[in-house]
């Protein structure tokens, strides 16, 4: 992602001395001198090529060649389309770990005066290839710019076998095609409802002035009570009291405490990630509206098409769709000061939003059945039943807009021409943020061919906190529907202290432990030496080869309630957590510390939604799910609301014999399609059955997890500093462990494998050498491990042919 666009690109020009540096991010320089920059280097590297005659068969033509560093290269991963694969290399092969295929080692993103001599260099460092663009100079317009994009491309595919990934947006958040759908389509633009609340004393005159920058006042109304605590039966409709500037003056009744509700359409751009981002100030698409997503697709990715279509599925892999979301909230200034195309207006007050569109009311209507407008209020105050109901509705609405909107046109183009759809969303980590920005994180991965993240940290302790979450939704949702591939995108960009180049392949080496295994860089590599470089690539293509032996076999599946938070949720003023409603930030925190829990005790899960887990069924004690999957145990985070169906499916499983782990008091409410009722005692009647355990939080899981699952992997004393990650396939199985902490460890470590031959793999390196075990019963295998500070290490136990 284009954000956090700090990375300096450096390109040292094969036979020449000098280093041509600039900032990518702020899509500076001359068009003539860039052309004239480009040619000479592709002039530059072809001639070298000749005079060394490393000539190479086209990989759009299924040849292959091999670069140095580079492993053995040859046509796109995706093949024909997205998730063809070609033959995988054979498992556990020396020879193949020490220089990884092309398919396993890391892109490079770049956005700017990318030549032929700047693609050579990241052939011959051992990348995998880049993720790219048309020049920012011109953006999308300037014909100069796409010829040399094809160019880059036929050189990197057909010369040199590299993969090639094609980013969607000038910078970030993608959508707007650096401002030309915005130019072209005003009305598109992401809008909010801001509300403005006063409360009143009995017979007191209220008086609300339009506010600056505002548009029309779509609802106006007085109830009895107070923001928090407020009547809906006695509610008095003061559009009426509206002048036509927009201003309200109401004089409430005599008797009794009053609180008015105003709401007020606006642009929905001053404060938000569209100003505060690293890129540029630049107004953002609503994706609520489906017509905004057309028209980006027809200035952008149809543009594409057009010109590289021959490539697409043959070398070109992917769309790099980059931060897409609703407008949110607001985010404070940046550390640094993007480039300007609109200018926010200061004077525009800052106000309580909602986020909005044009047709977001009718559609409402259509879908929960009931007018949106008179319920206002609740999205912002009240409590009780009716109010969750009605933010868990609006917040259901919004979900399935941005999906059908944004997420489901780009998977329709991108599975139409030959390509995945990837790139990743915008602040992950936490569910109390995906309410207000995207909705469901799990049904939009099931519309991406290949669900990504974002992780900017070399800390791997870091990285393990986030990655448990955001890695964990993507690679779940991805098993779950048979995705082969999980992509992320990484730098350093959030560690001001910079950690140093070990936290860099630790925090990497966490990733692949949470399902990730496709890595897009924007590290600089013009920072790192050409040993660095070499090494950092070689690794990430080690881990992948290795991971790619077999499938992972999650043991226990984890509830992801994010219905709960929709029903919660109020607008906040910032991404601060104490802006967020307390209970929507309580079952969001129960939901990350069960991850860590599980995380921290070596036992792999995956998420799992309530549609997933409607979808499942009882199958000889364990819960078995989409995709294959089977699942020793079923944990439910803290709730407050559940559907009607998960609850009774909760029941069905209960009564089938499934494990059920329910952390929490229970939810307070069930949804029905009529509206809330009382849950009754859900959980006292699920804790009925014998295997059904109740903890107070997460803290509280180990005995019950203890008593219900026997881990692939156990440590003979407890460290939740070790992550890892066990891959099953014929010729074996591959484990993976990693130490995020700053100090070495010893580990006496019981493998739940056999085989005929157990061998320890370093991905920093490459050695490969013998491992030492011994067998400690009930199927387990053990073996003494020392891991260095911030080190990965890979145990395989493999298995003798026809074993």
């Amino acid at each position: 992602m284009n954000h956090r666009m700090r990375n300096a690109i450096a390109a040292a020009l094969l036979g020449i001395a000098a280093l041509l540096c600039f900032l990518y991010f702020t899509g500076q320089g001359k068009g003539n001198d860039k052309r004239v920059e480009t040619v000479q280097g592709q002039e530059q590297a072809q001639g070298q090529e000749k005079n060394a005659n490393a000539s190479a068969s086209p990989a759009a033509t299924g040849g292959e060649a091999t670069a140095a560093g580079g492993g053995v290269q040859g046509a796109s991963e995706t093949g024909a389309g997205p998730g063809a694969e070609r033959p995988k290399p054979a498992a556990f092969d020396e020879a193949q770990f020490a220089d990884p295929d092309v398919r396993y080692r890391p892109l490079l993103m770049i956005h700017d005066k990318l030549h032929t001599g700047i693609i050579k260099k990241l052939s011959d460092l051992g990348y995998g290839g880049m993720v790219t663009n048309v020049d920012y100079n011109g953006y999308l317009k300037n014909e100069e710019f796409w010829e040399i994009l094809k160019q880059n491309v036929a050189y990197a595919i057909d010369k040199l076998g590299l993969r090639v990934w094609i980013y969607d947006e000038r910078g970030y958040p993608s959508g707007t095609a650096g401002g030309l759908v915005l130019g072209e389509h005003p009305e598109l633009e992401a809008q909010g409802l801001a509300v403005v609340v006063k409360e009143a004393a009995a017979g007191k005159k209220v008086v609300i002035e339009h506010p600056y920058g505002h548009g029309e006042v779509r609802y106006a109304a007085a109830y009895r009570g107070t923001e928090r605590s407020f009547d809906a039966a006695s509610a008095v409709d003061l559009r009426a009291a509206v002048d036509e500037q927009g201003n309200l003056t109401w004089q409430a009744p005599a008797s009794g405490r009053w609180v008015v509700f105003y709401f007020v359409q606006k642009p929905f751009y001053e404060g938000t990630h569209a100003v505060n981002n690293w890129f540029e100030q630049r107004r953002y698409i609503n994706l609520l509206e489906k017509d905004a997503t057309e028209a980006f697709i027809d200035i952008t990715h149809k543009q594409y098409y057009e010109r590289l279509g021959s490539y697409f599925g043959k070398g070109i892999e992917a769309f790099f769709t980059d931060e897409p979301a609703l407008t949110g909230t607001y985010i404070g200034t940046p550390p640094r000061q993007p480039s300007v195309l609109d200018a926010p207006d200061p004077a525009v007050p800052l106000l309580k939003t909602l986020n909005w569109g044009n047709k977001l009311a009718d559609e409402f209507q259509k879908r929960r059945g009931y007018e949106l407008l008179p319920v206002l209020p609740y999205l912002v105050g009240g409590e009780g039943k009716e109010a969750q109901r009605v933010r868990g509705d609006y917040y259901r609405t919004l979900s399935e807009l941005v999906l059908e909107s944004y997420f489901e046109p780009l998977e329709a183009f991108c599975g139409n021409t030959g390509v995945a759809c990837s790139g990743h969303l915008l602040l992950e980590e936490e569910m109390y943020h995906q309410a207000i920005y995207e909705g469901n994180l799990m049904n939009i991965y099931r519309h991406m061919q290949l669900p990504g993240i974002d992780l900017l940290t070399a800390h791997p302790k870091l990285a393990k906190e986030w990655a448990a979450t955001t890695a964990k939704l993507a690679s779940s949702a991805a098993q779950e529907d048979g995705k082969p591939h999980v992509m992320s995108e990484i730098s350093d960009a959030f560690d001001g202290d910079k950690a140093d180049f070990k936290g860099r392949l630790a925090a990497v080496a966490v990733q692949f432990a949470f399902g990730v295994d496709r890595f897009n860089s924007y590290y600089e590599y013009d920072r790192m030496s050409d040993e660095e470089n070499r090494r950092f690539a070689d690794y990430i293509g080690r881990i992948g080869y290795m991971m790619d032996a077999g499938k992972p076999a999650p043991q226990v599946a984890v509830y992801y309630p994010i219905e709960s938070v929709w029903a919660e949720t109020l607008p906040p003023m910032s991404l601060s957590p104490a802006d967020y409603a307390a209970r929507a930030v309580t079952v969001s925190d129960s939901f990350k510390q069960t991850a860590l829990r599980l995380a921290g005790h070596q036992l792999d899960y995956n998420y799992i939604d309530a549609d997933g887990i409607a979808d499942s069924r009882a199958e000889d004690g364990l819960l078995s799910a989409r995709g294959g999957l089977s699942y020793k145990a079923l944990i439910v985070p803290e709730t407050t609301v559940v559907d009607e169906v998960l609850a009774a499916k909760l029941e069905d499983l209960a009564a089938a014999g499934v494990p059920l782990v329910l952390v929490g008091a229970g939810p307070d409410y069930i949804r029905t399609d009529g509206g809330l009722k009382e849950a009754d005692g859900l959980y006292d009647r699920l804790a009925k059955f014998p295997g059904v355990k109740r903890v107070g939080s997460a803290k509280e899981l180990d005995a019950p997890l203890a008593a219900l699952v026997a881990p692939d992997l156990k440590l003979g004393q407890a460290d939740p500093d070790i992550l890892s990650a066990m891959r099953t396939g014929e010729g074996g199985k591959t484990y993976l462990l990693v130490n995020t902490a700053d100090e070495a460890k010893t580990l006496s470590v019981q493998f739940r494998a056999t085989g005929s031959r157990a061998r320890l793999w370093d991905p920093d390196g490459g050695e490969v050498k013998p491992l030492a075990v011994s067998a400690s019963g009930d199927g387990y295998t053990q073996a003494e491990l020392a891991l260095g500070e911030r080190q990965a290490l890979i145990v395989t136990f493999e298995n003798e042919v026809g074993e």
